[in-house]
């Protein structure tokens, strides 16, 4: 169940080798801005390399994770928001070239507008986290603006030749074993299932999936399979047994253990607290 309203911006700095402990969803847009160091972006199903001086657009319900890589400092700011923070974008572009030109998109800041846009960032934080009687519509104002400035003059990282580019897919046998079990998730596949598929040594292949992602091939499939199960719980009236099932788990004990681990519920209290009560 989508939230009513958000607007959250938050600055944090991350060691190297810091990652989140698993990929995740929510119903809001994110903005993801990489302001020092590099990290490793794992998005919907691929693996993306991205170096200081990038953001990523994130629609709601996809799922993403980061892991940092350098052997330095990182930082991040990140902007969580609801549609009506962009509802003027929307209504001016139309919401298909909207989700043409930004979701799921990287950008590259050119150095003659990193002030601008880091100007912007500082003002929405300031709005958020010293806010008077005009706060909400500033952030609304100031957010819009960075957007636009973003649309305006920033590269799209993504269609840069590969050698200029500050984002990359990583490792294209990676990104091959991701589809595999994002199209295979719900039958019993197995590690060695993938690896055979590949033409790769299962062992080789694991230690190659870890490095390259930052997730062990269990954490992954299980995580696939959690996010469709949440979709499920909340979209249709399905049982419990059910999803199990159609998810590729051969029993309700493993589903629920597994779903308590990533979600912190049960798939009925999941279920209960999004909305979803059948």
């Amino acid at each position: 169940m989508a939230v009513s309203s958000r607007f959250e911006i938050s600055i944090q700095t991350h060691p190297a080798g810091y990652a989140m402990r698993s990929a995740h969803t929510h119903s809001y847009f994110e903005l993801y801005c990489l302001m020092q160091g590099e990290c490793s972006f794992f998005l919907r199903d691929n693996v993306y390399h991205m170096t200081a001086g990038t953001m990523v657009f994130i629609p709601s319900d996809t799922l993403h994770r980061t892991t940092y890589l350098r052997e330095e400092i990182n930082e991040r700011i990140d902007i969580e928001f609801t549609g009506d923070y962009v509802s003027d974008i929307v209504q001016t572009l139309g919401q298909a070239k909207f989700d043409r030109l930004l979701c799921v998109n990287f950008f590259t800041v050119p150095p003659e507008y990193r002030e601008p846009v880091c100007r912007l960032l500082r003002l929405l934080y300031q709005e958020k986290h010293a806010p008077d009687t005009y706060s909400s519509c500033m952030l609304r104002l100031y957010f819009q603006q960075l957007l636009l400035l973003v649309l305006r003059h920033c590269n799209n990282a993504l269609e840069l030749p590969a050698a200029a580019s500050t984002v990359s897919v990583m490792d294209v046998s990676i990104q091959q074993a991701m589809n595999y079990i994002c199209q295979y998730y719900s039958s019993p596949i197995t590690l060695n299932d993938v690896a055979a598929h590949l033409h790769l040594n299962a062992s080789y292949f694991s230690k190659k999936f870890k490095s390259v992602n930052g997730f062990s091939f269990k954490e992954y499939l299980n995580t696939v399979r959690i996010n469709h199960a949440e979709q499920l719980l909340l979209e249709t009236q399905k049982s419990i047994t059910e999803i199990a099932f159609e998810c590729g788990y051969g029993s309700n004990n493993y589903f629920g253990d597994a779903f308590k681990r990533l979600n912190g519920l049960s798939p009925t209290d999941f279920r209960k607290s999004k909305g979803n009560i059948h």
